[in-house]
C-alpha cells in the first residue's frame, strides 16, 4: 500500500518518479535509467511541442512542456504548496484544418437546408384513385382525371396558367384572349388559350388527342413543336421526339370517361397495359397471347370483370395470384 502525504495527497512514489526526473532533466541521471510509461509519453508530448514550434495559451504564455515540468519540480518540494499551471489542448496545423473544414461543412449544409425549404413543391388540385375525379379550376376549366392520375399546380399568374399531369386526363379549357393555359405531362407541354384535348404520360411517353380548338404540342425542352387542328393527335417520347400529327377517333380515346374501353384493330398486349394503368394491377399473359388483335368494347366497372370479358374473347381466364396480381390462364382445348 502507498503511502500519502496529508498535506499535498501524493504518494511517495509519486515523490520518487518526480526526483527522477529532476536528476535526468539536471542531467545527473541518463535518461535510459527512467523507465516509467508516463516518461515516454511526457517526452512525445515535449517533441511534438518543439516541432511545432506553438506557444500553448496558458497563463505566463509558457510552452507546454515548460508547464509540466514545473509542476514535476513542485512535487519536488513538500514545503511549496502551489496548485499546478493549468495546461490547454494541444492544438496542431491539422487540428485547425479540421476544425476550418467542419465550419465550411457547416455553412454549406446551411445554405443547401435553406435552398430545400425555399423551394416550393407543386399543389397537387385534384387526385384520381380508383374512381374518375372531375374538377374545376379557377378559370372555369374542367378537369376530368382517369383513374390513378394527378393534376398539380405549377403557376397561376393573370396571363398565365401552367399546370403538370401524371397519368390522364380529359381537359375542357375556358376560353380567354387575356391568359395562356399550359399543361405539361412527361416531355410533352400542351399551349392553348380555350380549347378540348385529351392528354396523357403513360408508356414512357406523352400523348395529345384534340378535339376542339387548336393547340401548340412542345417538348417540355421547347426545342421541338407541332400546332394540331381538330381530329389530330401526336406524340412525344423520352427522347424528345415528336411523332403525328395523326387523325385518331374521340370515342376510343375518351371512353374511359364513361367507364368503358373501345377498341380497334388493337393488339392484346396494348389493351392489357391500358387496364393496368385504369386499375392498377399487374398482369401476366404469355407473347402469343399479347399478340392478339382484337376489336370491340368492354366495361371498366372492376378489374375482375373487365379482365372476365376479356378473358373469354382471348380463349382462356385471368387468375388473381395476389394482391393486384393477375396471370392468363389458358381454357380447355378439348
Amino acid at each position: 500500500m502507498e503511502k500519502n502525504d496529508s498535506n499535498t495527497g501524493r504518494s511517495d512514489q509519486d515523490r520518487e518518479l518526480a526526483r527522477a526526473f529532476g536528476k535526468v532533466l539536471n542531467r545527473e541521471q541518463p535518461k535510459s535509467d527512467l523507465q516509467d510509461p508516463i516518461y515516454k509519453i511526457l517526452g512525445k508530448v515535449r517533441k511534438t511541442d518543439l516541432d511545432h514550434q506553438r506557444e500553448i495559451p496558458v497563463q505566463g504564455k509558457e510552452t507546454a512542456w515548460d508547464s509540466i515540468m514545473e509542476s514535476i519540480k513542485d512535487t519536488d518540494t513538500n514545503t511549496r504548496q502551489r496548485n499546478p499551471t493549468p495546461v490547454s489542448p494541444i492544438q496542431t496545423r491539422r487540428t485547425w484544418l479540421k476544425a476550418a473544414a467542419a465550419i465550411v461543412l457547416v455553412a454549406l449544409s446551411s445554405i443547401y437546408l435553406v435552398l430545400q425549404f425555399s423551394y416550393t413543391s407543386p399543389a397537387v388540385v385534384a387526385e384520381a384513385g380508383s374512381d374518375i375525379e372531375t374538377v374545376d379550376l379557377a378559370d372555369g376549366t374542367r378537369v376530368t382525371l382517369r383513374p390513378n392520375s394527378r393534376l398539380y399546380e405549377e403557376s397561376v399568374t393573370e396571363s398565365q396558367h401552367t399546370y403538370s399531369l401524371t397519368g390522364e386526363a380529359l381537359f375542357d379549357v375556358e376560353s380567354s384572349d387575356s391568359r395562356t393555359f399550359s399543361v405539361e405531362s412527361g416531355p410533352g407541354r400542351i399551349v392553348v388559350t380555350g380549347t378540348r384535348f385529351s392528354l396523357n404520360d403513360r408508356e414512357e411517353s406523352a400523348q395529345v388527342y384534340l378535339i376542339e380548338g387548336s393547340v401548340r404540342f412542345e417538348t417540355t425542352n421547347g426545342s421541338t413543336s407541332v400546332d394540331l387542328q381538330p381530329g389530330d393527335a401526336s406524340e412525344i417520347n423520352r427522347e424528345m421526339q415528336i411523332t403525328g400529327p395523326f387523325s385518331f377517333e374521340s370515342e376510343i380515346v375518351t371512353g374511359w370517361t364513361e367507364n368503358r374501353l373501345t377498341f380497334r384493330d388493337r393488339q392484346a398486349g396494348s389493351i392489357l397495359r391500358e387496364l393496368e394503368f385504369h386499375f392498377n394491377i399487374d398482369i401476366s399473359a404469355p407473347q402469343n397471347v399479347r399478340n392478339e388483335t382484337l376489336g370491340g368494347t368492354i366495361q371498366l366497372d372492376s378489374a375482375q370483370q373487365s379482365l372476365d370479358d376479356l378473358g373469354t374473347v382471348l380463349g382462356g381466364s385471368f387468375e388473381q395470384t395476389g394482391e393486384n396480381k393477375f396471370e392468363f390462364a389458358p381454357g380447355d382445348t378439348n
